[in-house]
């Protein structure tokens, strides 16, 4: 496999890929007939990696590190720009630097180009879903809400009928992970898609993925509460209305962020925590390096 030109957030690695890029790295992981993971950093995820080590650990190990979200794009090419390191002219220069990168992001993404594409969990379920239909992978769907994964399946299927998703289940507490693993060991997938909160994909991955063979685990999220139009996985209880994705003007302009505060404002502190927080988190890091 070719080497991996990365960027590094905060600590975290990710991925210099267009989406042709990814996909033909994934083709040489199936290849590879090993066990491996790809996760999809976004924002929220790097300010969780940043306090908590063996989380970033899990997301480093990945053999596929992909931007799930505009502010990881907009981070790598922020970090990217050379700094002065006079005092009084480095305070200026960054927040000329700070000022242009963040309104490219919203009004020229192209000029983020350090990572030059976002690539999230839930397109690639469909992108992988396509390719496992032209190849005969086998797919196995892993975690959300009672019945979403089936819906789901039947949905990827309606366009991709030769799609061969060789089970469903939704796992712990549901079902246990003895059941799960026996269930993967039996159906021998290429692929397994983990639809389960971030912090939850990471634990499996490192917990769960070693006690398998040959098989390519994936974090998608709430990706298959998308396509089933389920309710999110980690909704709260009263807020059971499904979740949809932003339009696609506002996913290529980094809006994605008001769209889920606008349809999902129970994310609030998540929202913030992925934009405000992240944004200032990375440009103190950036000031107090030399």
């Amino acid at each position: 496999m070719e080497d991996r030109k990365t960027a590094e957030i905060l600590g975290v690695r990710v991925d210099c890929l267009t989406l042709p890029q990814a996909l033909q790295r994934i083709i040489e992981l199936v290849r590879g007939r090993k066990n491996y993971y790809i996760v999809t950093p976004n924002p929220e995820m790097v300010m969780y990696a940043d306090k908590h080590p063996w989380f970033k650990d899990v997301i480093n190990g990945a053999s596929l590190s992909l931007a799930d979200g505009a502010g990881i794009r907009w981070a790598g090419k922020y970090l990217s720009l050379p700094l002065t390191n006079i005092p009084i002219l480095r305070q200026l220069q960054d927040g000329v630097q700070w000022v242009i990168t963040g309104a490219s992001t919203v009004l020229f993404p192209k000029y983020l180009n350090v990572v030059p594409e976002r690539i999230t969990g839930a397109d690639m379920v469909w992108e992988i879903a396509k390719l496992a239909s032209e190849r005969d992978y086998r797919i196995f769907l892993l975690g959300a809400g009672p019945g979403v994964a089936l819906k789901a399946a039947r949905t990827m299927q309606t366009l991709y009928p030769r799609l061969n998703v060789v089970e469903v289940m939704v796992g712990p507490p549901y079902e246990s992970q003895e059941e799960v693993i026996r269930a993967i060991q039996q159906t021998k997938p290429q692929f397994i898609f983990l639809a389960f909160p971030a912090e939850e994909q990471m634990r499996w991955m490192r917990d769960e993925l070693p006690k398998l063979q040959d098989v390519i685990a994936m974090g998608i999220g709430g990706a298959l509460d998308f396509i089933a139009n389920a309710s999110a996985i980690n909704a709260e209880a009263t807020k059971n209305a499904p979740a949809r994705r932003a339009p696609i003007l506002m996913r290529n302009h980094g809006l994605e962020w008001l769209w889920r505060l606008m349809t999902q404002p129970w994310r609030a502190n998540r929202v913030k925590t992925a934009t405000w927080d992240f944004i200032f988190k990375v440009r103190r890091a950036r000031l107090d390096s030399r």
